[in-house]
C-alpha cells in the first residue's frame, strides 16, 4: 500500500502546482489516472478520500476548452 499512497502523493503535488497554470491541464488524463487508482483493490479510506478530493480538484478547474472537448466528444457517441 506505501507505492499506492506515494503514487498519490507525487500525483497531488504535481495537480497542485498544475492548479496554479489551468489552461496546462488536461483533465481527461488526471481524470483517467485517478479513476485507474480508485479501482485498485484494497485501498485504504483516506488514499481514497485523498483521490476523490483531486478528481474534485481538476473537475474545478478544467480550462473551457477541454470542457467543450469533452461536450463534443459525448454528443459524437450518442449520435
Amino acid at each position: 500500500m506505501k507505492s499506492v499512497s506515494a503514487e498519490i502523493d507525487m500525483m497531488e503535488k504535481m495537480l497542485h502546482e498544475l492548479v496554479r497554470r489551468p489552461r496546462l491541464i488536461r483533465s481527461a488524463y488526471w481524470s483517467t489516472n485517478i479513476e485507474c487508482l480508485l479501482a485498485r483493490p484494497g485501498l485504504r479510506a483516506q488514499d481514497k478520500a485523498r483521490l476523490a478530493a483531486l478528481l474534485d480538484l481538476i473537475s474545478t478547474v478544467a480550462p473551457a476548452s477541454d470542457v467543450t472537448q469533452h461536450l463534443r466528444t459525448d454528443a459524437l457517441a450518442a449520435t
